[in-house]
Formats: C-alpha cells, structure tokens, sequence
C-alpha cells in the first residue's frame, strides 16, 4: 500500500460517519500534482554500490552589483536637461521626506507653454501615482483650468516639494530648501509667459512672501516671469465661496494671455 492507497483508506473511513466523501486515486494524484507511477510499491531491494564522486569543483563567488547610491545632496543643476533632471529627482534622498515616499511626484503637462501651475506638494493620491493634481484638489484645478480655455495636457504643473509630507501637511523650510533648486531649473526650462501660485506654500518659497489673503490677485514677478498667486483649490473644496475670488485671478491670466 502506497501513500494514496493510505490517504484514501483513511478518507473512506472519514465516509461511513459523514457519507459524502468520494475521491478517485487518480483526481488525488492530479491534486498532489504528482505521476501515478511516481510512487512504486515498495518492495525490499538490495540497495546499490554507491559509486564515488568526483570532488565538487570550487566556483568562485561573484559579488553582486551594487545598488544605486542615493544622491544626498543635489548636484549643480544648471545645465541640466529634463531627463537629467527627471533622474536627479528620481534618485534623491537629500531631505527627510525621501524615506517615507512611494513615488517621487516630478511634474507633468507640456514642457512648452505658456502658462504654468505650481502648488505645495503631492498628497496621498499624489503619491500613490507619482503625478502631480490626481485627487480631488485636482480634479478642480483640471476645471480651472479648463475655464481658462486650456487643456491640462496643454499647460505644465509641479510643486515645491516632490516627495510627499506625512500627513499632508506643509513641507518644512528645510525640505522646501533642498527641493526648491529642482523646481526653479523647471520653471527655466518650460520658460513660461505667466504662473499660477496655487496657496500660500509657493508664494513664500518661490516669492518670499506671506499673508495668501492678502496676496491673491496682485500681479507678482519672478525673473521676468508674471506670476499670479490665489487659492489653492484644496481650500476651494472647503470654502466654495472663494471661487468666486479665484475666478477674477485667473481672468486676469487669461487677459495677459489674450485668452478673454
């Protein structure tokens, strides 16, 4: 007797108290996903002379490549281009946010416009696909921007930060500091006519300047860029009364842009 030979006594014997158990041997191999004749009956058998062996031949080890290093300090970004500059992003570790992120969340939208889109930093949905303005903040600001006789894919959006905050809460100046030269090279590169500060995070690390109320709708310069600082449209989402502010900033956009 077998090993299945055992299993099935041992089933049928299951069979006479709950009556409803019924396995062919063949089906329990198949489920065992071993050959019938894999498991000979045994019987006594002289066992064989044992042949000697070779000595094993020494194989010497390989090391194994070594990782990627983290980039703990950005190098000079001056001349680089965008997959440069995507890969430095990629690669950086340089702040404490970098251990705790899925996804480092670069920017997206047209690298020639001109009309671009900066806000605080990525949150959880943010996060989980590495784009920036997924969410539900997003989903507003894709209608924004839509008012504005745009298509998303047709302006270019970014954060002062890549790498989420926990909590989503604002990102430290520290954090803000290591990641703003990334987002300055952004804006050289895309060279845009006008930007939108999205709240109060981009208008104190890219301005300098505080107090979002007070702020909001007065036509600002960076570099010879125009920028436009308003809400950012997660606080939309909790005042819907402020979008009625938000709408004369962005038609003042879009009367420097002939878009009115």
């Amino acid at each position: 007797m077998d090993i299945f030979d055992e299993i099935i006594c041992c089933m049928k014997a299951e069979a006479s108290s709950t009556g409803n158990v019924f396995v062919r041997r063949k089906d329990l191999a198949e489920f065992m996903n071993e050959p019938l004749a894999s498991r000979p009956v045994q019987q006594q058998t002289v066992p064989p002379v044992a042949k000697p062996q070779p000595p094993p031949v020494a194989i010497p080890e390989t090391e194994p490549e070594p990782p990627m290093p983290a980039m703990t300090a950005l190098p000079d970004l001056a001349n680089m281009g965008w997959q440069e500059l995507h890969q430095c992003a990629l690669q950086c570790s340089a702040c404490p946010l970098a251990p705790t992120r899925k996804n480092v969340v670069f920017g997206c939208g047209s690298q020639q416009t001109e009309l671009m889109f900066i806000g605080e930093g990525p949150g959880a949905d943010e996060d989980e696909q590495g784009v920036p303005f997924v969410g539900k903040a997003g989903e507003l600001l894709t209608k924004m921007i839509r008012a504005m006789k745009y298509d998303r894919s047709e302006v270019y959006i970014a954060n002062i930060v890549k790498c989420r905050p926990p909590g989503n809460r604002n990102p430290s100046d520290e954090e803000a500091a290591i990641c703003l030269p990334i987002l300055k090279r952004q804006i050289e590169l895309v060279n845009p006519k006008a930007i939108v500060l999205l709240g109060a995070v981009p208008l104190k690390y890219l301005m300098g300047m505080t107090g979002i109320t007070r702020q909001r709708g007065k036509w600002m310069e960076y570099n010879g860029i125009q920028v436009m600082p308003t809400y950012h449209p997660a606080y939309l989402l909790r005042n819907p009364a402020a979008k009625a502010d938000v709408w004369k900033d962005l038609q003042q956009v879009m009367a420097y842009l002939g878009k009115l």
